[in-house]
């Protein structure tokens, strides 16, 4: 008998392989258990078409038994918004995949992973609906274990609509984004296999101690159980800085999940003197946590260690004051909008941190995880929104409407806690803020923030927070942690006032205007725009109580919006669609540099330099920086290069080779070149060409 109960028990297990899951013993994976989550991409080839007259779900557009021949072939990720075939559409956009499943191994799990969908996402495998998606901009999955057939064809149908709703989208009877509503799989989408017991999300806050040189890490990993019993796992995490393994007691836990369950597992450690490399904006120095599940489901994030706060009027990354420019950026890819290749991103950023374009909220919606891992890498602060599109006829003491701010503000949090280079959260953008439901809407969006992520502050876009006679509580700003002032008067000392009157209202806080510019199409040439920046900047200079000033826009984005160009096109950027930069970028770049040049001479064989950072606008944290001399012959051509390590406020000298009729002195900060001065236009500041300085 007692044999018998044992290979009835035996059996038992055999039976339920597929849903037990290893317990939390240190080992070998079980077999047939994946050590890692596989990703296999369906992004690539699907058909595609625009449903003009609603038919899709009448007719079945989801069934597999649909005959798709007379569709469209379109490459995933995709906007049918820049689409030529179908440019302009509003509506439902219909997307088919039929693809062969991977094998899965008995005990995997199966995901369907989507990094964003514009802007609401019906989904269908092989017929049956797995679920709906609201909100354009970040990821989300469902579950298809049970219902994907592995190693046979399954078909993909995807419903993306970009039509407005109560909860997005302008209030009747505007009905006009200002930027381009770009239907579509705007993400990659992929298939993720592996164990069934595995990491779903985790936050890593880590605190320094900036007088002791240590840092203090606190992990919390959301564990998901998907099978059918309860388990008991040992939770583990392990760190690296720069991709070298730290030395550090064994740091875990156990947890009991119940089935079909996700539990939170928290645990904290300390990094020594030895071990904390801040992360800074010419530093960035970045650490990789990996956490396991039972030693398999390994997931692993990047960090870094830095302290972003305010006290009293000042905002201080690392304990140190900062002033610093920077400009927003909406994806607007001439060929894809929203769905932007990489490379394009990359390019942007490159010149924004080129021209001291480093603290900003780049727009009003989540950004491309590839711009994110960019600012984390090369050193950028940036404030992320998730804002809908409210106007000042909004109700937003309505439900509905708080509801789905808060869904679709949540996932942006928890999609972006990670990044190092996110240092606050904004929860509107240009509401009705000195009204009793604007005020009452940030307090509200505010504490909601603070229960998802209290180590960030939290502010809001505001474009009342300059209206004369205001009292401080009657306007939404009262409850940021800083004033963020959107300005846009039509010369520099409008925007002054608007600045003074900001300030004003809140003395005791930090003030950083958010959005301030001038469209290319409204002066009569490009020198018109440069001396209007250049008198914005002076102001700026002028208040000490500013800690940032981002200029509308970076780059020129498509629109439909009121006052956009003929051209389709709204032209308020420093560089156009293709990016080529304008006279105005190049005169920023330099008044950006952080540094001024007090004297330059060639003679006698010898160049003598001396070069002072900037004491008012912009300040950069202190870092080494080089000065790299390009001596120039009398023809302007090349000759040599010098670099020598800059020394703020002492004469440098180098020799100058023989032949040396001039030079370009380049200030290279983290490994960007920032400014460019050339002898010829020393102690006289004007526009360079806009071929000059060559771009790095």
């Amino acid at each position: 008998m007692h044999r018998l109960r044992r290979r009835l028990t035996l059996f038992l297990l055999v039976l339920c392989a597929g849903e037990i899951f290893a317990q939390a013993l240190p080992g070998p994976a079980p077999a047939g258990v994946a050590a890692d989550v596989r990703r296999i991409s369906l992004s690539g080839q699907w058909k595609f078409t625009a449903d003009y007259q609603d038919w899709g779900d009448r007719a079945e557009w989801f069934s597999p038994q649909l005959n798709d021949g007379v569709w469209d072939t379109v490459k995933v990720p995709h906007t049918w918004s820049h689409d030529p075939r179908f440019v302009g559409f509003v509506g439902a956009g219909w997307y088919r995949l039929k693809f062969t499943a991977p094998a899965v191994a008995p005990g995997e799990h199966v995901r369907l992973a989507f990094g964003a969908v514009f802007r609401r996402a019906r989904v269908w495998l092989n017929g049956e609906l797995l679920g709906v998606h609201d909100f354009g901009y970040t990821p989300f999955e469902f579950d298809v274990a049970g219902r994907l057939k592995p190693g046979e064809s399954n078909w993909l149908v995807v419903c993306a609509d970009n039509r407005w709703t109560r909860s997005f989208g302008p209030a009747p009877p505007q009905q006009v984004l200002a930027w381009w509503d770009d239907g579509g799989i705007i993400r990659d989408v992929d298939l993720r296999v592996g164990a069934p017991v595995y990491v779903a999300k985790q936050k890593v806050e880590a605190t320094p101690d900036l007088v002791a040189g240590t840092a203090v890490v606190r992990v919390q990993a959301w564990v998901r159980n998907t099978t059918r019993l309860a388990q008991r796992v040992k939770v583990s995490t392990e760190v690296a800085r720069e991709q070298q393994w730290l030395p550090l007691p064994p740091v875990s836990r156990e947890a009991d999940i119940a089935a079909g369950a996700t539990a939170r597992v928290e645990f904290s450690f300390s990094l020594g003197r030895d071990q904390v490399s801040l992360w800074q904006l010419d530093a960035p120095v970045l650490y990789q946590l990996r956490t396991s599940v039972a030693g398999q489901a390994r997931e692993t994030v990047t960090f870094g260690v830095r302290r972003f706060e305010t006290r009293g009027t000042q905002l201080l990354l690392n304990g140190q004051p900062i002033r610093l420019a920077g400009a927003n950026r909406h994806a607007s890819y001439p060929g894809g909008g929203q769905d932007e290749p990489a490379d394009v991103v990359v390019r942007d950023l490159q010149l924004m941190k080129s021209a001291g374009f480093v603290f900003q909220r780049l727009t009003h919606y989540p950004v491309a995880p590839v711009a994110l891992e960019w600012a984390d890498r090369h050193g950028m602060l940036l404030i992320a929104e998730a804002s809908q599109t409210h106007q000042p006829d909004q109700n937003l003491d309505d439900p509905e409407l708080q509801a789905a701010f808060r869904a679709q503000h949540r996932e942006m949090v928890e999609r972006d806690w990670n990044h190092p280079s996110v240092v606050a959260w904004s929860v509107a953008n240009e509401i009705a803020a000195d009204t009793p439901p604007g005020v009452r809407w940030v307090k509200t969006m505010r504490d909601f923030t603070r229960e998802l992520d209290p180590t960030r502050p939290v502010v809001f876009a505001s474009n009342t927070v300059a209206k004369a006679n205001l009292k401080p509580e009657a306007e939404g700003s009262f409850h940021g942690d800083f004033v963020c002032l959107n300005t846009y008067g039509a010369t520099p000392q409008q925007n002054a006032a608007n600045i003074d009157r900001a300030h004003a209202l809140y003395p005791d806080k930090p003030l950083v205007v958010t959005e301030y510019g001038l469209r290319r199409n409204a002066v009569d040439d490009e020198t018109e725009r440069v001396d209007w920046f250049r008198e914005m900047l002076a102001l700026i200079r002028e208040r000490p109580f500013l800690s940032g000033a981002s200029i509308w826009s970076f780059n020129d984005y498509r629109s439909r919006y009121v006052g956009t160009s003929a051209n389709g096109w709204r032209e308020w950027g420093l560089v156009d669609p293709e990016g080529k930069p304008s006279e105005t970028y190049h005169a920023l770049r330099r008044e950006h540099s952080g540094f001024v040049v007090r004297a330059a001479t060639l003679a006698g064989g010898v160049l003598t330099v001396r070069m002072e950072p900037r004491t008012d606008f912009p300040i950069f944290p202190a870092a080494d920086c080089e000065l790299r001399v390009n001596f120039l012959d009398g023809q302007i051509r090349p000759l040599a290069t010098t670099v020598l390590s800059l020394r703020p406020g002492v004469e440098m000298k180098t020799s100058a080779p023989a032949g040396a009729g001039g030079f370009r002195l380049e200030v290279w900060r983290g490994g960007f070149r920032t400014a460019t001065w050339t002898s010829v236009n020393l102690g006289k500041p004007r526009a360079a060409p806009a071929t000059k300085p060559a771009l790095p």
